[in-house]
């Protein structure tokens, strides 16, 4: 019995293309700005220079040569290539005040919630991050054919934007939104095994679920002509029993932010079409700790928020934190020794200092979402990497997600991140992990159609 899901491109995007509206207008950079990138700006917009106190070091074109150990008949492992450095200085509840100006308020409360375990090492930075010239080369030209539609909801591809950052001069919280949601994560598609682990206040660790996920990113892959859709993931998974053999796909419009998502359940042999994987639906195979919006910090519609671009900023962000992501066995820091109560344990979590893109989203009037607030500190050049801290209608910080830099430095792709979710009211997280590592296919979304082995939901 072989089931299928439609092909994205063909039977859903050119159906919503009338629905692209122009919008609220947005101011476009000038041409002195557009000079900027390459010189002092790198072509996505981050700055080149480093701070003035030498703390954050200029950007010299990142991370490209993996550490000697790296094994490539072991593609989807990377080993820490800073695996002797030392903490710089160590923030905990006793010296926090000193640094609050670079803390975001959440990690600041997480160190005020839980003094007794949560504290902050500050390793060296290291800027990492490093893209192909052909991701660089389009981000320059998006300068000037990028724009949004659907009252930012959408963005227009009719004169060649794609294949790179969509506004590498950002001005406004939308357009910092699409940049993170453009920046490169590989040409086709990414493929890791998933441990979905939820660890409760007393410690108790329970595997939600265990899956194969793949993911795309066309918007953002110079190596595709498809530029109609954003983000495109499909989970088939493994365990446990009551999960075993269903599978589930999404995938978001360009135009206009929509999303279509499909699920099959091996109970009824049905294809069937979930509305509901979206938004602030809470996802039942991560024990409802983090909603189908919270993936990659935010992914999905926008229209539900005011978006403002609060500013630049330095904060301390988990970075380069393989330590955690691809432990040694040996190095003290395996899920059964960092999954602790309350939250990671802060020894196997690597910080660093780095410039951040500071977007605010507030609930607009008559719409609905269990965060009324939600403040977003994305990494200036991975985009990816960052923190998110969503708070209630109460304004009670409620929910703080992590998003690690990991970049794949053998490929290239910095926008990989391992993402923990952390609730402070309930005192619970949920951790999103691999055994075996994040590979990079050159499948490409069009070889999903339904005469294509590749999108058989089961066999």
């Amino acid at each position: 019995m072989e089931i299928y899901i439609m092909h994205p491109v063909k039977k859903f995007l050119p159906s919503i293309f009338f629905l692209a509206s122009a919008g609220a207008a947005f101011a476009a950079p000038t041409a002195d700005e557009i000079k900027q990138l390459g010189t002092t700006l790198t072509p996505w917009g981050a700055e080149v220079a480093g701070n003035k106190e030498g703390t954050i070091p200029a950007y010299t074109g990142g991370l490209t040569k993996p550490p000697a150990n790296y094994d490539k008949k072991r593609p989807g492992w990377r080993p820490d290539p800073f695996p002797n450095e030392k903490p710089l200085y160590r923030i905990d509840a006793k010296n926090a005040a000193q640094y609050k100006d670079k803390l975001t308020p959440g990690t600041l409360a997480l160190i005020q919630k839980y003094p007794a375990t949560f504290f902050v090492d500050v390793y060296p930075t290291h800027r990492t991050a490093a893209y192909p010239k052909e991701w660089l080369d389009n981000s320059i030209k998006n300068a000037t054919r990028c724009a949004l539609i659907s009252d930012g909801d959408g963005v227009d591809t009719s004169k060649g934007c794609g294949g790179g950052v969509l506004f590498p001069i950002p001005k406004n919280g939308l357009e910092v939104m699409w940049n993170k949601a453009s920046t490169y994560k590989g040409a086709g598609i990414l493929k890791r095994d998933a441990v979905i682990e939820y660890v409760k206040p007393n410690g108790e660790v329970v595997s939600t679920a265990t899956a194969d996920i793949l993911s795309a990113f066309p918007i953002s892959d110079p190596a595709t002509e498809i530029k109609d859709i954003v983000y495109l993931n499909r989970v088939e998974y493994k365990g446990p029993t009551r999960l075993a053999g269903s599978s589930s796909l999404f995938y978001d419009s360009t135009q206009t932010g929509e999303r279509r998502a499909y699920s099959y359940q091996p109970s009824t042999r049905r294809v069937r079409m979930a509305p509901d994987f979206a938004a602030d639906t809470p996802i039942s195979q991560m024990g409802g700790a983090a909603l189908y919006d919270d993936d990659t910090l935010f992914v999905g519609k926008r229209e539900r928020y005011n978006w403002k671009l609060i500013g630049k900023k330095e904060v301390y962000l988990p970075y380069n934190n393989y330590r955690m992501s691809f432990p040694d066995p040996k190095g003290g820091c395996t899920p059964k020794e960092y999954l602790t109560p309350s939250h990671p344990k802060s020894d196997c979590m690597r910080w660093e200092l780095h410039r951040v893109w500071h977007v605010q989203a507030t609930l607009k009037d008559g719409k609905r979402h269990v965060y009324h607030k939600r403040d977003l500190f994305l990494d200036e050049d991975s985009l990816a990497a960052g923190l998110a801290e969503n708070y209630d209608q109460s304004g009670r910080l409620y929910r703080y997600n992590e998003a690690a830099a990991i970049p794949m430095y053998e490929a290239r792709i910095p926008g990989f991140t391992e993402l923990v979710n952390i609730d402070l009211i309930s005192g619970v997280y949920v951790v999103n992990r691999t055994d075996t590592g994040i590979m990079s296919y050159t499948l490409m979304p069009a070889m999903l159609a339904p005469d294509s082995a590749t999108n058989k939901m089961l066999k």
